[in-house]
């Protein structure tokens, strides 16, 4: 099993041996130990990517025994259904074979295309984001990877020191806002982006580069959230230490030495929510702003052009929709039909090619801007 992130994804748009087969079903029943249903529900989704592998791609039954035969594998093991979310997608071709646990509810499909289908991944992404948490006192730290599914310490990035002195804290800075945090009884979530003054401090300095050169051993290139758990001024004090710029400005406040793994999680979760929310509504704003202007575009046969041509900057698109046909490269055409085996879903396409091109995609479910199914915003 692999994990949902962009790496994976990126992969799977990469992929070049066709047909591709992409299963997505529900794994809600296993909740309830319903284990059976589960297997039949896959049973009956690869008999369904069985008969259009017959009926449009000319499969004889060695070659779709060999296929799918990885799959199959996985209908009558009861541990595999004993590990569950609330989805699970396959992913499957002549040379690969994957398969991905969702956090979302999802809708039974399958795809059998030149291409994988990632649309659903992308909302996984956004939803289900992965985040890193920093947790520092005077007498440790702790590092930590983490997502809605759980935390996972990070030792080998963790430093093997403390240091004595703490960190003076002259006055109190007035541009910090805080509320309290529903899964705390004694620390408080703050916000805020002000400097809280401090004494030149020698050895706390070193101590949090040290502890800094570690994490980003883990961090470097990457574009994730990282969460600090500590003392306020500890806070602002390592801000003005590290490069990394992906630090939010919302942290716990306070020590986490007593706390287990479990509760520093528990104190993070409604943080990375609340940015979750914010960056969907950044995301729809900024469409929303341009939406009419010179900058975006809404029709399919225009917005696929341009993302084979690197003109897409950004591409959102309603993940409830889709369109069928296929992109004539020659005539540089985009065509809309559903028959054969050379057609595809065209949004879909659209965001392997915007993220082939170094494009960003968003895919989100709900409360899109102007009621559109697809928008790019244009490079030029």
């Amino acid at each position: 099993m692999t994990n949902v992130n962009k790496e994976f994804v990126l992969e799977l748009i990469n992929q070049s041996d066709e047909p591709c087969v992409s299963i997505y079903i529900s794994t809600e029943a296993a909740r309830k130990g319903n284990f059976q249903k589960l297997e039949i529900k896959l049973k009956n989704r690869l008999s369904e990517a069985e008969e259009v592998l017959i009926n449009d791609w000319d499969y004889k039954e060695s070659e779709i025994k060999e296929l799918l035969n990885d799959a199959k594998k996985l209908i009558d093991d009861i541990r595999f259904w004993h590990h569950h979310e609330k989805g699970l997608a396959l992913f499957i071709s002549k040379n690969k074979f994957d398969y991905v646990r969702f956090n979302l509810d999802l809708n039974d499909q399958v795809k059998v295309s030149k291409y994988f289908y990632i649309t659903p991944l992308i909302n996984e992404l956004y939803e289900n984001s992965q985040y890193y948490i920093l947790a520092l006192s005077k007498h440790a730290n702790k590092f930590y990877k983490a997502d809605r599914t759980g935390i996972e310490r990070l030792n080998k990035y963790e430093v093997d020191e403390s240091f004595d002195d703490y960190l003076d804290i002259d006055g109190q800075n007035q541009n910090i806002q805080h509320h309290s945090h529903k899964l705390s009884t004694s620390k408080t979530v703050f916000h805020g982006k002000g400097v809280v003054k401090h004494q030149s401090n020698e050895k706390l300095s070193k101590y949090l580069k040290s502890v800094d050169n570690e994490i980003n051993k883990e961090l470097k290139n990457k574009e994730v959230p990282l969460i600090l758990y500590c003392d306020e001024g500890l806070f602002h004090f390592y801000k003005t230490i590290t490069d990394y710029n992906h630090i939010l400005d919302t942290f716990i406040n306070g020590s986490p030495d007593n706390w287990s793994d479990q509760d520093i999680y528990a104190k993070t979760t409604e943080v990375i929510k609340d940015y979750i929310d914010n960056r969907k509504d950044n995301i729809k704003n900024e469409f929303e702003e341009l939406f009419g202007t010179s900058k975006t575009n809404i029709d399919i046969k225009n917005i696929i052009p341009n993302a084979y041509f690197g003109k897409v900057y950004s591409l959102l698109i309603n993940g409830t929709k889709k369109l069928e046909g296929y992109y004539d490269i020659k005539e540089n055409k985009v065509y809309q039909t559903e028959d054969g085996k050379d057609t595809y879903d065209l949004y879909n396409y659209a965001a392997i090619l915007s993220l082939k091109n170094g494009g960003d995609v968003y895919v989100l479910n709900e409360n899109l801007p102007n009621e559109i199914e697809i928008e790019s915003i244009n490079r030029y």
